[in-house]
């Protein structure tokens, strides 16, 4: 796979505005129906020797799949100024694209539940979620993608890594 670029795309209903939730989020500027194609996560992709690569660099890698990994080149991503809700209206259909999960009337702010794609168990958000939500579970971490109401809500929208770890536990609990 070597390093490559993948192209970024943004649906045109969506602007990046200031956030009630934190900084900066991206709004509906019209209605959204569920399942429209919303965000292609694009920049710059690697493959698991290559991460290794950048991480001797000094740059933040995050895996999306057994051998699909992004890196932080330092820019500033406007597909990436999505806030976290712990009922997200928005979840992934691959490694790089999100879709409506629900419809999203014009106006709201998109989010993405992080659980979706963190992983990694010894994360522990160093924020309070602020998404209000009657599901909110305050610090966010790498275990959360393991509870099951999370699995039941968003099952296979999970990242392909997550969800294969899923697969594998169901497959070996029965």
């Amino acid at each position: 796979m070597g390093h490559i670029n993948i192209k970024t795309w943004m649906n045109s209903k969506i602007i990046i505005f200031r956030s009630p939730i934190e900084g900066i989020g991206m709004f509906a500027t019209a209605d959204i129906k569920c399942g429209d194609k919303l965000i292609a996560w694009g920049g710059k992709y690697t493959n698991k020797k290559g991460a290794a690569e950048v991480i001797k660099r000094g740059y933040p890698v995050m895996q999306w799949d057994d051998d699909i990994f992004s890196f932080d080149s330092g820019e500033d991503l406007d597909e990436y100024a999505i806030n976290h809700s712990c009922d997200s209206n928005t979840w992934m259909l691959d490694a790089y694209t999100l879709s409506a999960r629900k419809n999203i009337k014009e106006g709201d702010e998109l989010t993405i539940d992080y659980a979706l794609f963190l992983f990694d168990e010894a994360h522990i958000s160093n924020w309070i979620c602020n998404c209000r939500s009657p599901l909110c579970r305050g610090r966010i971490t790498g275990k959360d993608w393991k509870i099951p109401q999370l699995q039941e809500r968003y099952k296979g929208h999970f990242s392909p890594l997550i969800n294969k770890r899923i697969a594998k536990v169901e497959l070996e609990n029965g």
